[in-house]
């Protein structure tokens, strides 16, 4: 448990701690470099900033020294600080993912309309509790990286490594001396729950296991998740093997769920995989995570043709729909 806001893995990478989120979810971002530094991530807005520059100070170095800000997406969790540190740190470049340009003039807006496909209700719902959203402005970053793009970080260099899995333009960043990949939201979002990975509208599933097997066979000596504790050496493999593992739980139960009852709503079969897993969502992504999820899980089903989406039913329903000897008996 780190206690301390400030957390030094190695001589190279600092951990930034801040609140956490009301799932336990990390408010986290990090700090790269001995002599010149990039951040990546940046946590909530106003929650974080003035940490980093502590954290500079206690090296012994000025908000000069700062060279990049590097964001994996553009979500509120992992951008909303920028608007401060770029202040803080006037000389910082702050570089995001290329795919994402279209987002950054208006993110409030185009995230819910583009990742996650608001409905009348769920506008309500965030009128009346605080939407995760507004807490994003138009924002012109001053680099739009591609994939495998490399930036130099004193003696190392920091390569780009896009895969739209979770959303479009999700880019994780391997650090080269160290071998250390920071992860974003590719990995677990919780503590300790794998199950609750998020893939909105704009990401695929196809892609996010892409990016999973990649990490498996990815020669890494620690990984940095967003939310999450960093893993080291050891214990980075079954981590990731953790995650998948929830990927194909999750699959495995929606297809039993699917097998009892022939025509099942997406909310029904929510409630069914939910109260199964005993998956727990927490404000505000119990409104914004079980939708997309499961619509990835069951496109996934989908393009493998065992099962089939009635559109003509008034609400949708779906249907399980190849031979049970392949599903998860």
């Amino acid at each position: 448990m780190i206690s301390d806001p400030i957390h030094a893995i190695n001589e190279r990478i600092s951990i930034i701690d801040g609140p956490s989120g009301d799932g336990g979810e990390r408010n986290r971002g990090y700090l790269l470099g001995k002599d010149s530094f990039a951040i990546i991530n940046t946590g909530r807005r106003g929650s974080i900033e003035n940490t980093f520059l502590e954290a500079i100070f206690n090296k012994g170095k000025d908000a000069k020294d700062v060279k990049f800000i590097f964001l994996t997406h553009p979500y509120p969790d992992v951008m909303g600080g920028v608007y401060k540190l770029k202040k803080i740190f006037p000389n910082a470049q702050v570089a995001i993912n290329e795919k994402c340009k279209s987002l950054m003039d208006d993110p409030n807006n185009l995230l819910k309309e583009d990742n996650f496909h608001f409905t009348r209700k769920e506008k309500l719902y965030f009128a009346v509790k605080k939407d995760p959203f507004d807490d994003l402005d138009a924002f012109k970053p001053d680099i739009y990286f591609k994939d495998g793009e490399k930036f130099e970080i004193d003696d190392t260099k920091l390569m780009v490594i896009n895969f739209d899995g979770i959303c479009k333009g999700h880019s994780m960043f391997f650090a080269t001396a160290e071998r250390t990949m920071f992860t974003g939201d590719a990995l677990n979002l919780y503590p300790a729950l794998s199950s609750s990975y998020l893939i909105d509208y704009s990401g695929s599933y196809k892609v996010w296991l892409k990016n999973i097997e990649f990490l498996e066979k990815a020669e890494i000596s620690k990984i940095c998740p967003a939310h999450d504790n960093y893993q080291e050496n050891r214990h980075v493999i079954p981590y990731v093997n953790d995650v998948k593992e929830a990927f194909y739980q999750f699959e495995n139960q929606l297809e039993m769920a699917m097998t009892e009852q022939k025509f099942l709503t997406m909310n029904q079969l929510i409630e069914r995989v939910h109260n199964s897993q005993g998956i727990v969502w927490y404000h505000p992504y119990s409104i914004l995570a079980p939708k997309t999820n499961m619509t990835a899980h069951l496109n996934k089903l989908i393009d493998e043709n065992k099962v089939q989406k009635n559109e003509k039913s008034d609400p949708i329903t779906y249907t399980y729909i190849a031979p049970k000897d392949d599903a998860y008996f």
